[in-house]
């Protein structure tokens, strides 16, 4: 519940810095802050991406068991992991980007080297998190990264725009001071709740095994981050910076009316194993169908002031300049992400009953889906397209969830 508050938190607190940001930069300008930022999470995968998974389990495993030479062997191994990927990560840019000049060097692109800063520190704080979950913190861990960075770069954003310096490029170095901040005091918590058991034990590795599992955590990870920004990436690279802010307010609006199923899936997840476990088909129908249902209520009228009123209250929040080019991108996301309610905590029916390898499958289909359709729409349709290529393929991913859910715990999810 703690790291449900927080993650539910975090979406209001987003919302007001895309306001900042929206008002302060224009739409040209945020929309290259919005394309920028959506690269740093796809380049930082290869350092971040199932690392915190991996980490949190086998740093539970060798608690429980009181293996601190394992342990020992894992922290310095994803150490070493992520500082000598991260190093290549940023070589490579050099190489490719600087040297040979593949990268363009004017507008958004200008602003990448920058970003990239955000590489070893996104990697850094990823195996201070994982590690702190596995010892048994999962609420601490998340603080940093869901409640403390939230708020500095509110803060950052808030004075600069007061002090007339907020422009896409000082938002980004702002983003680098953000992560330099999380990445210290994730650093501090880690090291306040090392086990005293821990230290001066000689490292053991098992890096063969750790090497094989990393990959199906890190697949699901970079399938999942690039269905996220998929829509604003292709947007940024096949449509106009203003189209790319347009669907960024789309997907602030989107996450309002997904709120409440991320709230039950915080909530339903060991109930969910509980009843698989004791194989109460009837309580776990129950479960689906009700969760679905609470959820479902909840988010329509959320989808329905968006859909109704959604030009004044981007007019409101965003500016004038926003209600034209967003309003249908908002609506269109506010439906997609009603039918995702709809059909309730899918992916966690599946994964929480040993069936994650079919939600990761579900995953793949809506990617694949989400990329062909962005680069038939977006080219004609801008923003507009991009939200109805996001929206069909979170249709996609809960049908095809769906069918899995039937096929392999004999239930019908969804509402009704």
């Amino acid at each position: 519940m703690g790291v449900g508050a927080m993650k539910l938190l975090s979406i209001p607190i987003g919302l007001a810095t895309s306001i900042v940001l929206a008002r302060t930069l224009g739409p040209e300008g945020f929309g290259q802050y919005a394309f920028v930022m959506a690269l740093v999470p796809l380049i930082a995968l290869p350092v971040s991406g199932g690392l915190p998974q991996l980490l949190t389990r086998e740093v539970a495993t060798f608690a429980h068991s009181k293996n601190w030479s394992l342990y020992r062997g894992a922290l310095r191994a994803s150490h070493t992991w992520v500082l000598l990927i991260a190093a290549t990560i940023l070589i490579g840019y050099g190489v490719l980007g600087v040297g040979l000049q593949l990268v363009p060097e004017d507008g958004k692109w200008s602003m990448l080297p920058i970003a990239l800063m955000m590489v070893p520190l996104i990697g850094l704080a990823a195996v201070r998190t994982g590690t702190i979950k596995g010892l048994g913190f999962p609420a601490y861990a998340e603080i940093p990264g869901q409640l403390i960075k939230p708020v500095v770069i509110l803060g950052m954003f808030a004075v600069l725009a007061l002090y007339g310096v907020l422009d896409a490029q000082t938002a980004i170095w702002s983003q680098v001071v953000g992560a330099t901040l999380i990445f210290l005091i994730a650093s501090w918590m880690f090291w306040r709740i090392q086990p005293s058991d821990a230290k001066g034990v000689a490292a053991t590795y098992q890096v063969k095994r750790w090497k094989s599992a990393l990959l199906p955590f890190s697949m699901i990870a970079l399938v999942s981050t690039f269905n996220a920004q998929i829509g604003i990436i292709v947007l940024g690279l096949l449509s106009a910076d203003e189209q790319v802010a347009a669907m960024r307010v789309a997907e602030r609006g989107g996450q309002f009316v997904v709120m409440s199923l991320m709230l039950v899936n915080t909530v339903i997840a060991p109930y969910i194993v509980g009843a698989h476990r004791d194989g109460d088909t009837i309580l776990l129908q129950y479960l689906a169908r009700k969760s679905a249902r609470g959820s479902f209520f909840l988010a329509l009228p959320v989808a329905g002031i968006l859909i109704i009123g959604g030009e004044p209250l981007i007019r409101l929040a965003f500016g004038k300049e926003y209600s034209a080019i967003s309003y249908w991108p908002v609506v269109i996301i506010a439906i997609g992400q009603l039918i995702n309610v709809f059909f309730g905590s899918v992916g966690h029916l599946l994964s929480m009953s040993g069936y994650e390898r079919f939600t990761l499958n579900g995953q793949i289909i809506a990617v694949l889906s989400n990329i062909l359709l962005c680069v038939l729409l977006i080219p004609r349709f801008g923003a507009v397209g991009a939200a109805v290529a996001v929206a069909l393929s979170i249709v996609i991913w809960n049908l095809v969830l769906a069918y899995f859910v039937f096929k392999k715990l004999n239930i019908r999810p969804a509402a009704f």
